[in-house]
């Protein structure tokens, strides 16, 4: 990357940072420190002394060339995405259950390891969004009254997702983060290709022995320890290890035959304890699968009846069915004024210089620019580069220009300059 190139990519964040996450509200960034690089560690904080649970692992071996398909192709090829939406969804979970079930999600433990992590997520400190010490997950927004159910009275529980990437996304994690204190932004380098696939499981500490937690449906769900601490608007709480329970995994899967509209689909699971299984991961439910993000489509039209185009929704869910932005496919974490395709397509860029969320006071005809079709590769922004639909990747970059920073020495620059970045988190920042 030339001096020039560095310069333009770090020249918005020299201002006091902005946090934002899809609640699209604002909040001071915490201090960081300069240090050694921080791009491949595990976690914000070690362990304490005697802990004697699970440790997260990194996995960032990338693959040096770009991986073929499996033998018998990528099982979500044989399907339609647009005809046949459960069985295309349901094959990218298995694909990935596959591999990561047996051995817990923590692909080091694969006899050759073949799923990989973003690295830059551990950087910042114990108030921060970063990665915890014992699944490696940083934080998710948190869920309001009314949003995980109806009966959920509690008015903020705290949510903490990991994401993992199969060998065609870890490539390209590989190219940028080639050298992990200059990332290889030009020429394409973020762009996955075909096949590349994103898995995130999402647990929350909504507690269905709590009724004002409103979550039965959580009985019997998948349970982890984790280094985390409960929501505080104000009073930035110490972490400590406490048990969550998995609410939501995400999918995201780069299909070429979708180019004409994004290039990518990206499907949300629930936990259902009233799901058929003998697993807490064959309780996962669909609640939908989205292609495009249904440029034009307003609350009115979703209001009269009618569904999003180019998407599906699984009408048949059992649950209370989370919606986003005029009946756009969202899950339970998610915010509801926005959609999967609407953060991702929108905030996976270099610099970030719009909002995730559109302004709540908009009327509905003008928060459409927020719901359009953003080619794989293209970014939203004029003058950004495109991190091609990873969050992931859009944090990781954020992170290590905030490090670059405060290496350099530039915090009075950022103290001084008119100028600010959005920084993308899906952390809580009120």
């Amino acid at each position: 990357m030339t001096l020039n190139t560095l310069t333009k990519i770090l020249a918005p964040l020299a201002a006091p940072a902005l946090l934002l996450s899809c609640s699209g509200q604002v909040a001071q960034e915490p201090a960081m420190q300069a240090s050694e690089s921080p791009a491949f560690s595990n976690a914000v904080n070690d362990p304490p002394p005697g802990w004697n649970g699970h440790v997260f692992r990194l996995s960032h071996n990338y693959p040096a060339s770009l991986p073929a398909p499996p033998e018998s192709g990528f099982p979500w090829k044989q399907y339609d995405f647009k005809t046949q939406p459960s069985e295309y969804i349901y094959s990218v979970l298995n694909y990935a259950r596959a591999d990561l079930e047996g051995v817990d999600w923590d692909p080091l433990a694969l006899s050759q390891p073949n799923w990989f992590h973003s690295p830059w997520m551990a950087y910042g400190d114990d108030a921060s969004n970063a990665r915890e010490f014992v699944q490696g997950m940083t934080k998710e927004r948190s869920s309001r009254a009314g949003e995980l159910s109806p009966q959920q009275t509690t008015p903020f529980i705290s949510n903490y997702a990991v994401g993992l990437y199969n060998d065609v996304g870890g490539w390209t994690f590989g190219k940028v983060w080639q050298d992990p204190e200059s990332p290889q932004l030009a020429a394409g380098a973020p762009n996955f290709s075909d096949g590349a696939m994103a898995i995130k499981l999402l647990f929350t500490q909504a507690d269905p022995e709590v009724p004002a937690d409103g979550v039965p449906f959580l009985e019997g769900s998948k349970t982890w320890q984790a280094n985390v601490a409960p929501f505080s608007s104000s009073n930035p709480q110490p972490r400590s290890p406490k048990t969550l329970r998995l609410l939501q995994v995400d999918i995201a899967v780069r299909d070429a035959r979708n180019d004409d509209l994004t290039g990518w689909l990206f499907g949300t699971f629930v936990y259902n304890n009233d799901a058929p299984g003998r697993t807490p991961l064959d309780k996962l439910v669909p609640v939908g699968l989205m292609w495009g993000d249904s440029p034009g489509f307003l609350p009115a039209q979703a209001n009269a009846g009618a569904n999003p185009p180019e998407q599906w929704i699984n009408e048949s869910i059992g649950l209370y069915q989370h919606y986003g932005w005029a009946k756009r496919i969202n899950g339970p974490v998610d915010n509801p004024a926005s959609s999967c395709i609407s953060c991702h397509g929108g905030s996976a860029e270099t610099p970030v210089t719009s909002n995730m969320i559109p302004p709540t006071n908009l009327p509905d005809a003008q928060k459409l620019p927020w719901f359009t079709n953003i080619k794989s590769g293209q970014a939203k922004d004029p003058g950004s580069i495109s991190l091609d639909f990873s969050l992931q990747m859009s944090v990781a970059v954020q992170n290590w220009s905030k490090w670059n920073i405060a290496k350099s020495g530039m915090s009075q620059a950022r103290e001084t300059n008119a100028t600010s970045e959005f920084t993308v988190t899906r952390g809580d920042d009120d």
